[in-house]
């Protein structure tokens, strides 16, 4: 649901604005998928906090009926005549609750199969990567007949969620200490946050050196200096900068961070490649071939994922996954700085294929590398961390490939058509996300594996 929700919504924002009589106006609109990564990135460390203090599954569970009771509202937008600002809040409601399961979902399969981790991390990719698959593809067609249906569709499979829950897990579980909450650490760190990722967002639009920008990285820069200040002081941190300190976990995160900016950046010139410059854009029901050949890059990760985390429970051994990985990943981007005006789609698939499988296995293999260094109980703190790497690499990652494509392109010349504008920017881009992906290898080569119990087991 939350993977699905953060590609489905993105085909849909054009019919939102006029919805909301925002015509080409970006600005206010874009906020349904700002509001909503700002709210997951800012509190996710916080929910992994409240995880560990009231035990998984309660939160896991909440956030999925916040997920779900905001979609459905949302949903009833025209019948409730919701306003774009109610709608954006909604959003960033859906965001908070989004965070919830994201930051539990993987804490939940840590703590509950230890022995069996790996396995479990590579099966939640697989899930993960069909709903990055599927949101283009059925985000344009519900689009076709009203966009509220892809709020819509998150309704039954929460429900269907819920009901998986209460039968399966024992919520009335808890952790036998409780600790308290860093609401100080947790203030600041929202400043942080919000601060960068607007500043990584909203950089381009109002000038990387304006006075704007300049005050939203000082709120930023302020915010980082507040969380040291607090978490020093702080009797249980809600950033852990012992976890942050241990040069597997860093160097594994610091990896993800760049290969998912990489993925990330390329996500977003795609579809501007496939409809401007080979045409789909032209055509009956183009959005959803374009979301049907990006599915490409998810199936690499499905293919390798499970295999992947199978083997890793059986070896012990990250590392070289993580590293391969990124190497793979770089040559899939490699691969697509040769898209030209004449490119067939079976080198277009390829290429994403390749890309795909590149960034499964390297996901993987981070998650499992990081986790096999944490101690029992810090299952949430680890979740938090890595989603707040992840989800600012992709902000990162979107700037900078779309500032790469802008500094390429230059400025438009009339008469010029669009795909012979654009064409110039995109080898460059992909250019920078194959060697994104490349440093992202050499960062891994820091890590070290530590084997698992099953790992050691059979080697003896």
């Amino acid at each position: 649901m939350t993977a699905l929700d953060a590609t489905v919504v993105s085909v849909a924002l054009p019919s939102m604005a006029e919805t909301f009589g925002q015509g080409g106006d970006t600005s206010d609109i874009s906020w349904i998928l700002l509001g909503y990564t700002l709210m997951l990135c800012c509190f996710v460390l916080l929910w992994s906090k409240i995880g560990t203090n009231i035990g998984y599954p309660k939160v896991f569970v909440t956030g999925i009926a916040v997920f779900t009771v905001t979609s459905l509202l949302i949903f009833l937008t025209e019948s409730l005549h919701l306003t774009l600002t109610m709608v954006i809040i909604l959003r960033m409601i859906q965001g908070l609750g989004a965070g919830m399961v994201m930051a539990m979902s993987m804490a939940l399969a840590s703590y509950f199969f230890p022995e069996s981790q790996g396995t479990k991390m590579g099966y939640m990719t697989l899930a993960q990567s069909a709903g990055t698959a599927f949101g283009p593809a059925l985000g344009g067609l519900l689009t076709q007949f009203d966009w509220s249906y892809i709020f819509l569709i998150n309704v039954p499979i929460g429900i269907a969620c819920i009901a998986i829950c209460l039968r399966t897990m024992d919520l009335k579980a808890a952790p036998s200490e409780r600790r308290r909450i860093d609401v100080p650490g947790a203030v600041c760190l929202f400043i942080m946050v919000s601060g960068f990722i607007l500043f990584l967002n909203r950089g381009s639009e109002f000038g990387w050196t304006s006075l704007h920008s300049m005050a939203i990285l000082a709120m930023g820069v302020i915010g980082a200096l507040l969380v040291w200040q607090a978490e020093k002081r702080a009797a249980d941190p809600i950033i852990s900068f012992r976890l942050i300190k241990e040069r597997s976990i860093l160097a594994s995160n610091l990896s993800a961070l760049l290969l998912f900016g990489a993925m990330a950046g390329s996500y977003l010139l795609i579809p501007y490649y496939l409809e401007y410059v080979l045409g789909f854009g032209d055509m009956d029901f183009g959005i959803v071939y374009v979301g049907l050949i990006m599915i490409a890059n998810s199936l690499g990760m499905i293919v390798v994922g499970p295999f992947v985390g199978k083997a890793s429970d059986r070896t012990g051994k990250n590392r070289m996954f993580v590293t391969a990985g990124c190497l793979v990943g770089a040559v899939g981007f490699v691969m697509m700085s040769f898209f030209g005006l004449h490119t067939q789609v079976w080198y277009v698939l390829a290429s994403l294929f390749v890309m795909g499988l590149g960034v499964g296995m390297a996901l993987v293999a981070s998650t499992n590398l990081a986790y096999r260094h944490i101690e029992r109980s810090g299952e949430g703190l680890m979740s938090g961390l890595i989603i707040m790497f992840r989800q600012g690499g992709s902000s990162m990652g979107v700037c900078v490939l779309q500032a790469v494509l802008v500094l390429s392109i230059g400025n438009y010349v009339t008469g010029t058509s669009i795909m012979h504008f654009m064409l110039p920017g995109f080898e460059p881009a992909f250019i920078v996300a194959a060697v994104m992906a490349v440093i992202a290898a050499a960062v891994s080569l820091f890590a070290r594996d530590k084997e698992s119990q099953t790992a050691a087991s059979a080697a003896v």
